[in-house]
Order: C-alpha cells, then structure tokens, then sequence
C-alpha cells in the first residue's frame, strides 16, 4: 500500500504539512513559465537586454537538462495571465484549493534586469489574492543584492516567499562535469546573501550523478547542514533526451539509478539534514515522451513508496544522523 500523509509525516518533514500547519489548509504550487532564459544555456527567446546577455556563463546547458529547462513545455504557447488561469482551475478542481503559491519554474528565473521581474511578479501576485506565496526557481550565480530587495518587498507584504536555488552537488569536479559554470562556494555565498533579506531556500539536489559516490552524496547533506536553508528538493537524475547527458547514456557511459538504490542515498541524505528543513520532493518527474530512464521514475507514488520502506527498514527518520 502507497504512503498515506500521516506516515509520511512520520519519516520526513513534507512541504505539505508545512503548508498545512502555517495556512490551517491545504496549499497548492501553480507552476509557471514567464519566458526567462538562463545564462548557462545562452539562449534569449524572450529577454533581450544586452546586460542580460553578458552575464552568460555557458552555452548549450547543464549535460542533464533539455531546451525544455526545468518544465515539460506544456504551457509555453499560453501567456503568463492563461497559465495562472489554467493552473488555478485544474488544481482547484483537483484539490479542491482556494490558495496557491506562484510557483515560477521554468529556467533561471532572476535571469533578467530589476524592472522587469518586478513587472512579471507583479502581475501574477498583486492582482490575485488567492495567492498566498512566491517562490521562485533560479540558479545561485543569478542573484544580486537589488534583486533579493524586490524578492523581500513581497514577504514584507505578507506573502510566503521561497527562492530555489541549485546546487545538485558540492563536490566541484561534478559540478564541472555536468557543466554547471558555478561552484559550490558560489552556491553558499549566495545562500548568505538571501539570508540578509530573511527569504527561505531550498536547495536542489541531485542523486545518481556521473562518478558520484554514496560518500560525495553524504558530503553533499554535511555541505547543506552548514548553511541557512529551509528547504531541499531531491531529484534522481533523469535521462532526457536531446541533453548531453543523453549522448551519454547511449554510449553506455551513464545509468540511472535502480529504485532501490536510489531509495538507500535518498534516506542516507535525508538522515544527514536537520528535521527543521522542509523537503519539497523526492522525486524528480518527466514526461515520458521525453524520458529515457529510469522508468521507475513515472510511479511517484511507487518511488516515495520505497523511500518510506527504506526508512522503516533502517527504523530511521529525517535527521537521525544529523549533526550541526
């Protein structure tokens, strides 16, 4: 039988509970596209500003990531205004929701002059007061201290602010292999900088990447325990085709994970960060017309499934093995 929520509660601090206990309901994340680029992938389709375009760091991407970015493309012909609307009906009616948080998802999401986030986030947060929070997806070399003051002007307003950054890893060799054009001290230097604003992060991290060990994984929860983060987000590493790391794969150079394995480093992660941080996934999900593997990957809730049995095979929970 699948995870019910008082036994996920039970093993792991879930975003949902934690939304449940600050709002008294249940609250949902509408995923949003609003056209930003990213500066490791060089690719301006819709921002154009020539500051912008110089603080490019890379071409082509990070090897795992698609043209898609961090977003299955199924909203990208709709405008932002039709996206908030879509999204609020579809889950309202699935949830039966009447809050929400403006989730902007798609590439680096403060990849673009002051001005112009203002007048993005504006129009999805300001206009609609079934939104309750902001969290915004973005990469830790994307920041700077005029952004993170507009970013904190909307907790001031009373909305549940959240800026996501990636990290995927601290070893700095890996980070060079799959081309993040960042180092992990970049990701901490900008995790400090958003604590001056009092903004929560959540981090990225991805488990299964090429040459990492069970023991650069653990570094990884040791690397994060040592910082001011809210929240994390695991990801098993997908393989996506038309990314580098797709070339790869058929080459026979990299293989997902099995689910069984990935539910071993998940839980040995998990017991590794402080049972105050919020975890926000611990499965990373693609569309199957565009997954190579691992298969297991479309059956979330047999995924999480093996997660929860792991921690009760090891009579474990989050933060177990946690030290400061």
């Amino acid at each position: 039988m699948y995870f019910s929520l008082l036994m996920e509660t039970a093993y792991y601090r879930s975003f949902s509970t934690y939304l449940s206990e600050k709002f008294d309901q249940r609250v949902y994340r509408v995923s949003l596209d609003a056209g930003f680029s990213c500066p490791n992938r060089n690719r301006y389709a819709v921002i154009r500003d020539p500051a912008v375009r110089k603080g490019a760091v890379g071409t082509g991407g990070c090897a795992y990531c698609s043209a898609e970015g961090s977003w299955n493309g199924s909203k990208k012909k709709l405008s932002l205004e039709d996206q908030v609307k879509t999204g609020k009906v579809m889950i309202g009616r699935r949830y039966n929701a009447s809050k929400f948080l403006a989730y902007f998802q798609a590439y680096s999401n403060t990849y673009a002059p002051v001005d112009t986030l203002r007048e993005i986030y504006d129009s999805v947060v300001l206009d609609d007061e079934d939104f309750v929070g902001l969290i915004i997806g973005t990469r830790p070399d994307c920041i700077d201290y005029e952004k993170l003051e507009l970013i904190s002007s909307y907790k001031e307003r009373g909305l549940e602010v959240w800026l996501e950054y990636g990290l995927q890893s601290s070893n700095d060799r890996t980070l060079e292999i799959i081309g993040r054009g960042h180092t992990a001290e970049d990701f901490a230097r900008a995790v400090y900088m958003t604590k001056d604003f009092g903004i929560s992060v959540c981090a990225h991290v991805i488990i299964g990447l090429p040459g990492e060990s069970s023991s650069d994984i653990l570094n990884t929860a040791r690397f994060l325990s040592g910082l001011p983060v809210e929240g994390v987000k695991l990801h098993n590493l997908n393989i996506v085709k038309g990314t580098r790391m797709a070339d790869e794969y058929y080459r026979g150079n990299v293989m997902p994970l099995a689910l069984d394995e990935y539910a071993r480093l998940a839980v040995g992660f998990l017991e590794r960060i402080s049972p105050d941080v919020v975890v926000q996934r611990l499965v990373a999900q693609t569309s199957s017309r565009w997954l190579l593997g691992p298969e297991w990957s479309l059956n979330k809730p047999m995924a999480v499934n093996a997660i929860i049995e792991e921690f009760k095979r090891r009579n474990s929970f989050q933060g177990k093995l946690f030290r400061k």
